[in-house]
């Protein structure tokens, strides 16, 4: 019988990332993987904003811009008859673009999941807390209200053995063991359309030097094809929209590549190619008593606008310090239960946005076949790389989180527009906080609860109370407080409670609160044991 804290069944990106933010709780994981190594058929490329950030906590976030394209391939999303021939249109993709920006210490990159998943490797390779199985499967999983029992197949041998779990966490992918296992049902409806996916090898760079773009889709004769860079040089991913799911031949795809390219007969090797159709959807539970489910598990997105891995990231993240709370006894089990309040909700939408930029996009390449103008779908289709609004505007809400007594700003497209605000359910705001800016406010957060004061407020008691707090309860709770006086949208006599994941828990006006209600102020929003 092996005997672990968490047993993560499937090592991709989300898996992966899982078992590392429970390392730096100090939770040992088990984490199992059928595949002998990374993913060599990678479908996803954006990292986005918030991803980053975590990258960022996880001390990797260097090494993660340096494998993606730069700036100079995601300024825009290009749409032609051919990568050679007329531009329908270049559309801005600001939320795609990787340079640096006001509302974060970190900048997107487009890469690629392989490299990505190489870097959370690396690092998991170096953490004695994680053991990492390759080649080794779930067959079977039960729990019970103690934990949960897994039984692992290791495919080299066919040797079976017991894994004995606090905690499951199913991170397997859309076709997920870990879902089928307690019954959570994947809400999804396929679209009317296959893709077949084609990771080549072929030195476009004379086709593309002057039209580059993050996604360069081309509305050939044939049908429409888009290319993907992945490195920047030789290296590519293309998707080829199909009426059915009948796969094309090696001859046929490189055909269609050349077409798509519209010039020449360009050397291409195929790597690997495969066909599906997209079926985006969400579970109806994310969880079902020592189980839970995160990453395409958990959800499906279409690849329109890059959400999909994304989302998975953003849910572990969310899910990993509420384990790591309960099983060091910081917090009562019932905080676990937020993990399917907050996460689905924000799951949920950004499917639909990607859905709804699909059914945008389809309007550019309607309106050229027909002959007839496309910038109504060129207008609308603007989100595609355009959601910070979706991406950073999300406002949580569940039992954590105290509840707002103001509506929140008011912007006019909630998809696209986004302004920083201190409330409740919302990320923290980003703020440099010494003059090279190198260390941001964001950067105090990741294990503890952090209590953040303007620079107006009076330190002296919240700093005192929350000591108080901290020993006397052994909750991981500390004091910050905002050296700047202008620091907006912070306010310099407001106080914001802020979580281990970067989200505000609660936030108030220093006075408002009389000195003998400052104790019971902070515990209000603070998940402690029951005393």
């Amino acid at each position: 019988m092996i005997n672990v804290p968490v047993c993560i069944v499937g090592s991709g990106p989300i898996g992966l990332a899982g078992a590392l933010l429970l390392s730096r709780f100090g939770i040992d994981t088990l984490l199992i993987e059928r595949r002998s190594e990374v993913n060599t058929h990678p479908r996803s490329r954006f990292v986005d904003t918030n991803t980053m950030e975590l990258m960022r906590f996880l001390g990797l976030e260097k090494a993660v811009e340096e494998t993606g394209l730069g700036p100079d391939w995601t300024a825009y999303n290009r749409w032609f008859n051919a990568l050679t021939g007329d531009q329908i249109a270049a559309i801005p993709s600001p939320t795609f673009h990787t340079v640096p920006r006001s509302t974060s210490p970190t900048m997107p990159v487009m890469t690629c999941q392989d490299y990505v998943e190489n870097v959370l490797l690396a690092e998991i390779r170096d953490d004695e807390r994680i053991e990492l199985r390759h080649r080794t499967e779930a067959v079977e999983i039960g729990q019970d209200e103690q934990g949960a029992t897994v039984v692992i197949r290791d495919l080299a041998s066919d040797e079976q053995s017991t894994v004995r779990a606090d905690y499951l966490l199913g991170t397997d992918g859309p076709h997920s063991f870990a879902r089928q296992a307690i019954g959570s049902a994947l809400e999804a409806a396929p679209l009317d359309n296959y893709s077949q996916d084609v990771i080549f090898e072929a030195d476009l760079s004379e086709y593309a030097k002057e039209r580059k773009g993050g996604l360069l889709y081309n509305a050939t004769p044939s049908g429409v094809l888009v290319f993907q860079p992945l490195n920047g040089i030789t290296r590519w991913r293309c998707q080829i929209f199909k009426a059915d799911g009948e796969p094309l031949s090696d001859a046929e795809t490189i055909s269609r590549i050349r077409e798509a390219v519209g010039g020449g007969d360009v050397p291409i090797r195929i790597t690997s190619t495969g066909i599906w159709r997209p079926t985006p959807g969400c579970v109806d539970h994310l969880s079902r008593g020592r189980v839970f489910l995160a990453g395409d598990a958990a959800h499906v997105a279409v690849p329109t606008g890059g959400m999909g891995n994304n989302i998975g990231f953003a849910g572990i993240r969310n899910l990993a310090w509420k384990l790591a709370y309960v099983l060091k006894g910081f917090a009562p089990p019932w905080i676990l239960d937020t993990y399917h309040a907050e996460h689905r909700p924000v799951a949920l939408q950004r499917v639909a946005t990607g859905v709804e930029t699909t059914d945008f996009m389809r309007k550019i390449f309607l309106a050229y076949y027909a002959g007839q103008d496309p910038s109504e779908g060129v207008r609308e289709t603007r989100q595609y790389a355009d959601y910070d609004g979706v991406l950073l505007g999300f406002e949580l809400e569940s039992p954590l989180i105290a509840k707002n007594a103001e509506p929140p700003p008011t912007v006019e497209n909630p998809t696209i527009d986004f302004v920083p605000a201190v409330r409740a359910g919302r990320r923290a705001p980003h703020l440099w906080i010494d003059e090279r800016q190198g260390q941001s406010v964001l950067d105090w957060f990741g294990t503890d609860y952090v209590l953040v004061g303007g620079a107006a407020v009076a330190a002296a008691r919240w700093r005192s109370v929350v000591g108080r707090v901290a020993d006397g309860t052994g909750f991981p709770v500390r004091w910050e407080q905002l050296p700047l006086p202008e620091a907006a949208p912070y306010d310099p006599r407001g106080l914001a409670l802020i979580r281990p994941d970067g989200i505000i828990a609660d936030c108030w006006d220093d006075a408002g609160v009389r000195d003998d209600d400052v104790e019971a102020r902070l515990r209000q929003q603070l998940p402690l044991q029951p005393s």
